[in-house]
């Protein structure tokens, strides 16, 4: 990679996240994207400031010769589509070599989500009396309560939860994507799981560490990251003898599903969910209405 090509790329990347606000996972994930581009560039004895329509229309092509997913393909596209915007309005290109690259057509991908009955599995999965119990069952009651990311789960704070008579209030602030800040409620099988977790998690801090703000602890006293979520999932879910993958986001797929099977306006669950555009929410609807679609075609008598 030319000395130019590495710098144009790490200012981009540091425009991304001190002027668009995206998350750290995005800004990796268009790094990845970036550097995939330049790799296959370089087999061709260009860089990102050389490479003109042919070269992209050969790079779409050999995305889909890796047989990797339309989704993944498209958020490429829009990542170098971005890069290409801004290196024009800089005057460090004068054509845009994704201009007319088309992306491919998305098929319609309804999400994982868990029954009713599923998650009261989950819950019943968690036992015994010790920390790491007491953990699972406020983690899996607050990320069901709350439909929130697992980035912000992972990043919430004891101070979020602190009110001034020294309880749990009934909702928090947190900051999604693009660091937008909304709220959102727990419930109160969630505030009685918090109450019973916070009177045992002091006890795994390390001495000298009694300072950590992070809600929700790993085996060592540290921030419980994204990956430590879904092992517990994971865990949990072979525990409870769930067959279909449970990741994090599952639950927060369950969530909406739940709100709207129940009649509550996708406007308001949008909301809740931190969707920028209401039609990312509206494929929960779909989901509802497949679910249906399944229960009228296992009843009906001639089904």
């Amino acid at each position: 990679m030319s000395e130019d090509s590495l710098k144009v790329i790490q200012n981009y990347l540091a425009y991304l996240e001190g002027v668009k606000a995206v998350s750290p996972l995005t800004k990796e994930a268009y790094a990845r994207d970036l550097r995939l581009w330049e790799e296959h560039l370089a087999g061709v004895g260009l860089d990102v400031l050389t490479a003109g329509r042919p070269e992209a229309a050969a790079f779409l092509t050999a995305l889909g010769k890796r047989g990797l997913a339309s989704a993944s393909v498209n958020r490429m596209l829009s990542c170098l589509r971005g890069f290409y915007r801004y290196c024009l309005r800089l005057d460090l290109k004068t054509d845009h070599p994704f201009t007319g690259v088309r992306g491919l057509k998305r098929s319609r991908h309804l999400p994982t989500f868990l029954f009713e009955t599923e998650v009261s599995r989950l819950l019943q999965a968690v036992t015994g009396q010790g920390f790491q119990a007491y953990r699972d069952r406020a983690l899996l009651e607050v990320m069901y309560a709350t439909g929130c990311r697992v980035s912000e789960i992972c990043s919430l704070t004891t101070q979020a939860l602190a009110t001034s008579g020294g309880g749990t209030r009934a909702s928090m602030r947190v900051t999604g994507k693009g660091r937008k800040v909304r709220t959102v409620f727990l419930t109160p099988s969630a505030i009685q799981a918090l109450h019973e977790y916070l009177a045992v998690r002091a006890s795994r801090l390390p001495a000298g560490h009694d300072t950590e703000p992070h809600l929700f602890l790993n085996a060592q006293g540290g921030a419980l990251g994204p990956r430590g979520v879904a092992k517990i999932l994971d865990r949990l879910a072979v525990k409870a003898g769930i067959a279909k993958h449970i990741s994090p986001h599952t639950v927060r797929h369950t969530f909406a599903t739940h709100l709207l099977e129940e009649g509550l306006d996708v406007r308001v669950v949008q909301e809740l969910l931190g969707h920028s555009r209401l039609e990312t929410t509206q494929i929960y609807t779909h989901l509802g209405l497949d679910r249906l679609r399944d229960v009228v075609r296992q009843s009906h008598p001639h089904g």
